[in-house]
């Protein structure tokens, strides 16, 4: 009789140590699924803000043509010796420096998770705020997963 239930143990424990090692196979399958995805949000984050980059860098470097073209302008027509140098000057740094006001925005992620539960579609949300579905898609699959 003795015997009978140390077989009937040992196999019980045989099978929870079974149901243990698939849980863990799951849980680790799990997490290598969840790390792919996230780096694969990440990558696709990254090649957006590389678009992005190259093509302020190149409206930076249209505005620093029109700028020299400004200047070139300004300095060979007869307008410049009626008008005294530090008026230029002042005028070309008000032109060019941005205008500080305090003024409290909302950001980017707000924005878009307000939209989103008005009911806005992912397309119809990047249209509106002039940003990357995929940022959108980003935005709302991190605030999905914190919550």
């Amino acid at each position: 009789m003795v015997s009978f239930l140390l077989i009937i143990s040992f196999l019980l424990h045989l099978a929870a140590l079974g149901a243990i090692y698939k849980l863990f196979q799951q849980i680790q399958t799990l997490k290598s699924q969840d790390t792919k995805e996230i780096e694969g949000l990440f990558e696709a984050y990254l090649q957006e803000i590389k678009e992005e980059n190259s093509r302020l860098q190149a409206q930076l470097k249209a505005n620093q043509k029109n700028k020299s073209s400004i200047t070139a302008k300004k300095q060979q027509g007869p307008e410049q010796e009626s008008q005294p140098a530090h008026w230029l000057e002042g005028d070309m740094e008000q032109l060019l420096s941005p205008v500080e006001a305090d003024t409290l925005e909302a950001s980017l992620e707000s924005k878009v998770l307000q939209m989103h539960s008005e009911g806005l579609a992912i397309g119809d949300i990047a249209r509106n705020l002039d940003c990357g579905k995929t940022e959108v898609e980003i935005i709302l699959k991190l605030h999905k997963k914190n919550n």
